[in-house]
């Protein structure tokens, strides 16, 4: 199975790294950057680059690993699938529903795999305190939070490259966290503020939404608070007691913690399985490739938490 890594800097790395745990797989790097596509190659050892993405289409890859500004996901998205091959793609799926529509129907057109690599979606701490949900009896209010300084470069700066600000970029994984233990929502309340991250869109968000089950959910996404002190990245609240993530337990590779269950005034420590979500999303995509089998998390998933993002945006006042 060979996979082109579109975009060496930045994530793509990160995605690289993954890929060298991963068995009976070849991967290509791509930068239009010539001496930095060499780099790259040299550094993860390779099997080879491409500096133009017209030769990535053309090739005989069998998957694309997008790794580009959001305002390319569909437009290089669609070429990818339009010429045959499989498609993995960075979070979020697109800047806009008609966009992320797309993406799926040009996957169902061409029956290629197509999946949003959200690989906040397979952390082993999400998945584990989702299993202990019914424990809290009904629930209360669902806190999910990440919040530090961050001042970015380059196209991450510009509104109409992103579609947003820091929200649609690093808070779309905190969303799709809430919304996987909350489950669907019913109405959405959200303030968006813009301080002094350097971007062109929004860089602070706090939102509070509604579930159907009627319980509270309270997000807070910031890239402009600076040396925030180790506070849990999740708590779960409900009847009977609450869950909440452990900051002090986080390993490198994984966004979150164990876990701290109290129920009924009893506390009891959950050890999650350390696993790599990065890793465990390209091998489950790799899979279902190999085997013609449904991908681990479908794109509708993906779609979900960009229309949360949409309705934050809205709330907030941006059209």
């Amino acid at each position: 199975m060979k996979i082109a890594v579109v975009g060496c800097d930045g994530f793509g790395k990160v995605h690289l790294r993954a890929m060298r745990n991963i068995s009976g797989i070849e991967y290509y790097v791509f930068s239009r950057n010539e001496e930095k596509a060499r780099e790259c190659m040299k550094e993860f050892n390779a099997e080879g680059y491409f500096t133009r993405y017209e030769d990535v289409i053309k090739s005989n890859v069998d998957i694309v690993d997008l790794l580009v500004s959001h305002d390319q996901h569909y437009p290089m998205g669609v070429m990818a699938m339009k010429a045959g091959k499989h498609l993995m793609l960075e979070k979020p799926i697109a800047r806009t529903i008609e966009e992320a529509m797309g993406l799926i129907n040009t996957s169902k057109d061409t029956k290629r795999k197509f999946m949003v690599l959200e690989q906040f979606y397979f952390e082993s701490s999400v998945r584990k305190a989702k299993e202990l949900l019914p424990r809290l009896g009904n629930l209360s209010l669902i806190i999910v939070r990440s919040i530090h300084l961050y001042q970015p470069k380059g196209w991450r700066r510009e509104k109409e490259k992103m579609g947003g600000g820091a929200l649609i970029d690093g808070g779309v994984h905190f969303i799709d966290t809430l919304l996987n233990l909350g489950g669907e929502y019913e109405s959405v309340r959200g303030v968006c503020g813009k301080y002094f991250s350097g971007i062109e869109g929004e860089d602070l968000t706090l939102a509070t939404l509604r579930f159907r089950k009627g319980h509270l959910g309270l997000l807070m996404y910031s890239w402009t608070t600076p040396n925030p002190p180790k506070v849990p990245a999740f708590e779960i609240y409900g009847e009977n007691g609450s869950i909440i993530e452990d900051p002090n337990t986080r390993v490198m590779g994984k966004a979150y913690g164990d876990l701290i269950l109290n129920v009924d005034g009893k506390e009891e420590r959950i050890e999650v399985e350390k696993v790599n979500p990065i890793e465990e999303e390209i091998r489950g995509f790799v899979k279902a490739v190999k085997n013609n089998t449904e991908v681990p998390m479908p794109p509708e998933i993906a779609l979900r938490d960009l229309k949360a993002v949409l309705d934050i945006y809205k709330s907030c006042g941006y059209s």
